[in-house]
């Protein structure tokens, strides 16, 4: 089994992909932090979309869903949320169905192929999403690779330091995992920049903290403090939009 690093989306649609694999979709500040808390808040299903258009023309076809998104940390005109991990852990979200559209993060997860297994990962659900990533490809004879969102498809640090600490997750319960050294530069990166340090070096904290959302940088920073891992499980035909759904519990395994 094999582990990878790609930088970004860029990254990834410049090599050969293989379906079979297992990927990690990293954005850390904020899309896959907001994912995993809007799920563990209840949520049935999240309709992923590429673009601003696509999320309106999906609310239009199916009234009733929460539309959801933003651009450059901007709340989009219209919508009913933003994409602040810390609001939507605050709402009553139960069975509710959420249409999200992000900057850089609904994006990455088109740019892995598109019958491919993708996760949703960040700091806040490492070792529940680690710990299904490699139970699935374990069981499919698969190798693992973690995605980052990264900024308009340029290197993000945090993206990257959050994608190191998956990776050293994914050793720790993996030993003998194979890994690029793309797994080396970035699990170093995370070693310099650890979360306590990472907010005053990250250029996605400063834009969110500007904007008067700092409580979205402390919730994105947390380790651990979720086992809610969001899988694609297809694409809706009426919208074309990406389904994600939250992993059965059942189906984590205990040492996450």
């Amino acid at each position: 089994m094999n582990l990878t690093i790609h930088m970004s989306p860029a990254d990834i649609q410049a090599t050969d992909p293989a379906v079979e694999d297992i990927y990690i979709v990293v954005d850390l500040i904020r899309a896959t932090t907001a994912i995993t808390a809007i799920f563990d808040q209840g949520a049935q299903r999240i309709l992923a979309a590429n673009t601003v258009e696509q999320a309106r023309e999906a609310a239009r076809l199916l009234p009733g869903r929460l539309l959801c998104g933003e651009r450059n940390v901007q709340p989009l005109p219209g919508f009913d949320y933003g994409n602040s991990p810390v609001q939507f852990s605050r709402a009553n979200l139960s069975q509710r169905e959420l249409i999200l559209t992000t900057t850089n993060g609904t994006r990455a997860f088109y740019a892995c192929p598109a019958q491919s297994l993708r996760l949703a990962g960040c700091f806040y659900n490492a070792r529940a999403v680690t710990a299904y990533a490699l139970d699935c490809a374990r069981r499919q004879h698969s190798n693992i690779a973690i995605v980052c969102a990264a900024e308009n498809n340029y290197f993000a640090l945090d993206d990257t330091i959050c994608a190191g600490y998956l990776a050293q997750e994914i050793q720790r319960q993996e030993p003998d995992i194979t890994c690029h050294e793309s797994v080396t530069a970035a699990s170093g990166l995370y070693q310099l920049y650890p979360p306590s340090k990472l907010a005053a070096y990250c250029h996605s904290a400063a834009q969110v903290i500007a904007h008067g959302l700092s409580e979205d940088i402390d919730f994105c920073l947390r380790q651990n403090g979720s086992f809610s891992v969001a899988r694609v499980t297809g694409t809706e035909p009426r919208t074309g939009l990406l389904i994600l759904e939250p992993v059965d519990s059942k189906f984590i395994p205990a040492n996450s």
